[in-house]
């Protein structure tokens, strides 16, 4: 999931998302998108306590604000997180509370965990299945940004941001996706969300709820 590395490669990065950046505002007639301009930085590995476990472990945080493709990764975010599949999905807890009052009592009430999930959610095939639901939605039209773009766009801010340990090492997380990613939830739901719809749609027998 992880890769050392020994050279920042920041200033590369950050010309390359500047050469994306052009690409995405000449989709537009007026820019959508600043250039990059100033320092930038690597991200930072932090932990923060699971105080609900049992010893006390780290959830570990990969605080990407510093990195050139923090910005990118925000935009895009909000390009494609309308698309994702809503099927199986709450809004909140609060609509889980509703929902489990407006039905029948007599069932089982299971609950299933994805460990680790935002480290395991293979990123090529999530891209994958965002193209696949963002330029073939059934009621939504395509953003026009090309796809060829957006798959760009997509691999660079996930599997290209470097972070800094706290030795100070440098490393590159080059599958999964980053908790302090802008993009880590929405990979997250456009993976489980195709998952259960797949799953799902199998089943002679489905779940009540």
């Amino acid at each position: 999931k992880f890769k050392r590395i020994t050279k920042d490669p920041t200033n590369g990065i950050k010309q390359r998302v500047n050469a994306l950046i052009l690409k995405i505002n000449n989709c537009f007639e007026e820019d959508k998108l600043s250039k990059l301009i100033g320092e930038y930085a690597p991200g930072y590995l932090y932990g923060v306590v699971k105080t609900h476990k049992v010893g006390n472990p780290l959830r570990p945080i990969i605080s990407q604000c510093p990195t050139p493709t923090y910005l990118l990764a925000k935009y895009i975010n909000s390009v494609i997180s309308p698309y994702c599949p809503s099927s199986y999905s709450l809004k909140s807890s609060l609509d889980f509370v509703d929902l489990v009052h407006s039905c029948r009592n007599d069932g089982i009430c299971a609950a299933l965990d994805v460990e680790s999930l935002f480290t395991n959610v293979p990123v090529q095939e999530t891209i994958a299945v965002i193209c696949g639901c963002v330029y073939n939605h059934e009621t939504l039209p395509p953003p026009v940004i090309p796809e060829e773009l957006l798959i760009e766009v997509l691999q660079i801010c996930t599997t290209e941001s470097p972070f800094r340990h706290p030795n100070q090492s440098l490393f590159l997380q080059v599958d999964g996706v980053a908790m302090g990613s802008p993009l880590g939830p929405t990979f997250a739901n456009f993976y489980m969300g195709n998952l259960e719809t797949n799953i799902l749609h199998k089943f002679q027998l489905k779940p009540l709820l």
